[in-house]
This record gives C-alpha cells, sequence and structure tokens, in this order.
C-alpha cells in the first residue's frame, strides 16, 4: 500500500525523495526504497514483494516460527531500507539509488532459513541448522556467478549453464549435508502430504528463480542502471541477520 501511494505523488516530490550519494540524508535514506519513477520497476518490486512475503509467512506459520517472521519483517521494511542505503556510501560514486529491490532481496534471502525449518519441523528433514546455509550457499553460487557475468562476457546459455552447474554442485551439497539413513521415507512423508510438495517447490523456485530477475546480464535499464551492489547487500543480510539471531539464541538457551 504504502508503494503505490509513494507513485501517486507528483515526479518531482518523487525525485525529491531519492537517496543522494553526494549528499546522503537520513530521511532520503529511508524514504527512497519506496519511491519508484518507472511503474515497470515499481510493478516487478511490487510482485516479487508480495509473492516473497507470502511464502516465507506460509512457510513460518506451518514451521510454528511466525513470531520469527512478525519481527523479521518490521526489520526488512523499516530497518533495511537505512542500513542498505548507508551501506552504498562504501562505494564512492556520483549517482542516486531508489526502489524496493534491496528489501524484496532481503525475503530472498529469508527464504532458505524458512525453508530449511519448515522442512525441519514438519518432515524431519535437516537439521535446519545445516539446512538452511547449505540452501543459502546453494544460491549464493548461483548468484555470484550471474552478478559477475557482464563483466566477464558470460552471456546467453553460456552464463545460464554455468550459474544453473554452479548452483546444482552446491545443492549436491545441501542434499549431503541433510541426508540420513531415513531420508528418503522422510521425504515420502512430504509428498504425501496435501499442499507441503506445493509450498516446497514454489519456496524453492523462488530461491532459484529471482537471482535470475535481479541480476541480469545486463543491467542498463534506460538512462538508469540496476543497483545490484543493494540486491546482493539485501539478500545476504536477509539471510545472516536472521539466521545468526536464531544461532545465537539457540547458544545462550544451551549453554
Amino acid at each position: 500500500m504504502t508503494l503505490g501511494l509513494v507513485s501517486l505523488l507528483p515526479r518531482a516530490t518523487r525525485r525529491s525523495l531519492v537517496f543522494d550519494y553526494a549528499a546522503p540524508t537520513l530521511p532520503t535514506a529511508f524514504a527512497s526504497a519506496f519511491v519508484h519513477l518507472d511503474p515497470v520497476h515499481l510493478l516487478v518490486n511490487v510482485v516479487l514483494y508480495a509473492l516473497l512475503a507470502a511464502t516465507s509467512l506460509a512457510l513460518d506459520l506451518a514451521s510454528g516460527h511466525r513470531r520469527r517472521f512478525y519481527t523479521a519483517f518490521p526489520t526488512f521494511v523499516l530497518v533495511f531500507p537505512v542500513v542498505l542505503s548507508y551501506l552504498n556510501l562504501a562505494v564512492p560514486r556520483s549517482a542516486t539509488t531508489l526502489g524496493f529491490s534491496g528489501v524484496a532481496m532481503a525475503f530472498v534471502g529469508y527464504l532458505p532459513l524458512a525453508l530449511a525449518d519448515y522442512l525441519d519441523a514438519r518432515f524431519g528433514i535437516g537439521p535446519a541448522t545445516q539446512l538452511a546455509p547449505a540452501l543459502f550457499l546453494s544460491s549464493l553460487a548461483l548468484v555470484a556467478v550471474l552478478s559477475v557475468r557482464s563483466a566477464f562476457a558470460l552471456v546467453g546459455d553460456r552464463a545460464t549453464l554455468l550459474a544453473l552447474a554452479a548452483s546444482l554442485g552446491a545443492l549436491r551439497y545441501a542434499l549431503v549435508v541433510a541426508e540420513r539413513s531415513d531420508l528418503r521415507a522422510r521425504c515420502r512423508r512430504l509428498l504425501g502430504t496435501p499442499g507441503a510438495v506445493e509450498l516446497t517447490a514454489v519456496a524453492a523456485a523462488l530461491v532459484f528463480a529471482v537471482p535470475f530477475v535481479a541480476f541480469p546480464a545486463s543491467p542498463e535499464r534506460g538512462a538508469g542502471v540496476l543497483n545490484l551492489y543493494s540486491h546482493l547487500l539485501g539478500y545476504a543480510l536477509g539471510f545472516l541477520v536472521p539466521f545468526v539471531t536464531v544461532s545465537a539464541r539457540r547458544f545462550v538457551a544451551g549453554s
């Protein structure tokens, strides 16, 4: 709703809210995440955000981690815009940034944790403490290839095949980490549970498909350029912040 309301503001007003690296301010660091000058840019971010947030919520509700989602959600939406804006100052340049894609990518990073907890809590496929980082590293392998392919002229089928090979290789590692003697039986229980396969498939598809949208071969978009650095930061922090928080709580509780 906020994204839609901001899009109704006059274009001059929206331009005044973008984050300028040469003259950064705290208000624009926050507001710029909700500003879009291109309706296509807005539509893509809204659709991705809705799919990612809804899938994350469904996984956390099913695994009994709704409180974690209700903590992560406001953190991503209210805190991450400022954090991502100021982290962008680490790369000196004369430019501006805007858009919700960095926040949307935080939900992509969150999905491996939500999916791993769902599989562990409902079907004993895990443990989540190992499966979550394995899934994250699998998607990170894909992101690593996609984010540098333009610099190394890896375009078309070569880039896609290399990205898929890296992702599948890391995913194989994830399966080895999660492997147990009774894994097949637990997978059969997953397949036999109504709705479980569909939810798992949607979550996994988003984890490995969204990077192709967020890290295109050519980041130029009209007169602007996609902020791949912000996409990567949002994606990485979206996983690391909740995962480290959960791990720290488990460590404290077990000590």
